[in-house]
């Protein structure tokens, strides 16, 4: 009986190794792969939007077609902005690229590069469209954390959750700055499953950092292919916030232009007709439209009745077709891509960047405020402020803003300021 048990330990052990070993060595031939298809990418922008101030910045991206030459990686990598991209494979030099697609809702972008200049050995990313692997798997990122490039770290699946309003990828996996951008890998097949995205700073946080689902920039990707817009649809409907902090979609204001949802104060969005799937949050709502444009029929709970509304959807705007207005160093634009369906559209307009030195500084305008009414108009497009600006400063006269401040402290309060402008430059932006 002795003898069995030893033997059983012995083989036990024995199984043990060879698992152990078998799992390095799949973990080592997914790291090896992804030196070939992880870029370096050098990015630098002149203009500030609210998202991105002007300067230079670094981060990770890979290779996901070849014949196109598209690299996928965060939009917070490629910039909110028109910017001058490089990207470099391992031991080649840098390649000039250009954002093709810059995600207005979630942290995606698939950027371009000449496929003739894409190295003979660097080889397309494998991506895991279908489905994530469980908790506990082991996961592996690759970039170039604090500047340390092409190199791995490794880390588990910790879950599913919400960070940034959709859900993502948690890992205890490091995520540093130059990693974003870069693959997350599932070390068991080899295949990548997000986009390394952030990390939560919080002093209590204990090694907790998110990744963009692949099967979402899958979805982007199949239709960049199509030919066809990739962006969510358009939505300026404002929905309610629950005690627990959710954004539930409950109908909370209509919106001041209507976006196609058709929808009334009070309603709340169950889901698409036919479908049992349910949302927490608006986020999740349009993901499951993203690409469905025109009649799109929605399950809604209208008082004590449930009906099906016909919604007519049509694509929001990309980041990169996005444009403002700078009028004596202040740039005016929309607050939220989604919100808006072409660029001219104001939506909910604020106040994105500041120039130094400018009269919007020294009339202290402030980063982030809400621009209620101008001249004593509210404003529903661009070219309606651009002409406003105009025909006061020919008249040699300002622009008298109402701008609202949300203050946060143990409560918000809205806080309303009237700010004098002189009009001395009007210009797009960016030119």
């Amino acid at each position: 009986m002795q003898i069995s048990t030893a033997r059983w330990l012995v083989t036990l052990i024995l199984l043990s190794i060879s698992t152990v070993a078998h799992t390095d060595e799949a973990a080592e031939a997914a790291f090896v792969a992804a030196a070939g298809y992880t870029v370096k990418l050098t990015v630098t922008s002149e203009f500030g939007f609210i998202e991105s101030e002007p300067g230079s910045w670094r981060g990770a991206g890979f290779l996901v077609d070849r014949q196109r030459g598209w690299i996928l990686t965060n939009a917070h990598v490629a910039g909110y902005v028109p910017a001058l991209i490089e990207a470099q494979f391992r031991g080649a030099k840098n390649i000039a690229a250009k954002a093709l697609f810059v995600d207005n809702l979630q942290d995606i972008a698939v950027l371009e590069i000449p496929p003739a200049a894409i190295p003979a050995e660097a080889r397309e990313a494998p991506l895991a469209c279908e489905g994530l692997p469980g908790v506990g798997a082991d996961l592996g990122t690759f970039g170039h954390p604090l500047g340390y490039a092409f190199t791995a770290t490794r880390g588990i699946m910790a879950g599913v959750s919400r960070s940034n309003g959709y859900p993502m990828i948690q890992t205890d996996a490091p995520i540093s700055p130059g990693n974003s951008g870069g693959p997350l890998i599932d070390l068991g097949s080899g295949r990548v499953i997000g986009i390394n995205t952030a990390s939560l700073g919080d002093r209590r946080s204990q090694n907790m950092n998110f990744a963009v689902m692949m099967p979402h920039a899958c979805r982007v990707l199949e239709l960049l292919r199509a030919g066809r817009s990739a962006t969510v649809p358009r939505i300026a409907t404002a929905f309610a916030i629950d005690e627990s902090d959710i954004e539930t979609l409950i109908v909370a204001d209509t919106p001041v232009t209507p976006d196609g949802f058709g929808l009334q104060r009070g309603d709340e969005i169950l889901g698409l007709a036919g479908s049992d799937e349910s949302y927490l949050a608006v986020s999740d709502l349009l993901i499951d439209l993203r690409g469905r444009y025109g009649k799109t029929p929605l399950r809604v709970q209208r008082g004590d009745r449930e009906l099906v509304v016909e919604a007519n959807l049509v694509p929001s705007i990309q980041y990169l077709d996005r444009r403002g207005l700078r009028i004596s160093g202040v740039v005016f634009a929309p607050r939220l891509m989604y919100e808006v369906a072409s660029t001219d559209e104001a939506g909910v307009l604020l106040v994105h960047h500041i120039e130094p030195g400018s009269q919007g500084e020294l009339r202290s305008i402030e980063y982030g405020q809400e621009v209620v009414s101008v001249n004593g108009k509210a404003i529903s497009s661009l070219s309606q402020l651009a002409q406003i600006a105009e025909q006061a400063q020919k008249a040699g006269q300002g622009l008298r803003l109402i701008l609202r401040r949300m203050v946060e402290d143990d409560y918000v309060s809205a806080s309303y300021q009237v700010r004098d402008l002189p009009v001395d430059e009007i210009a797009w932006h960016p030119q």
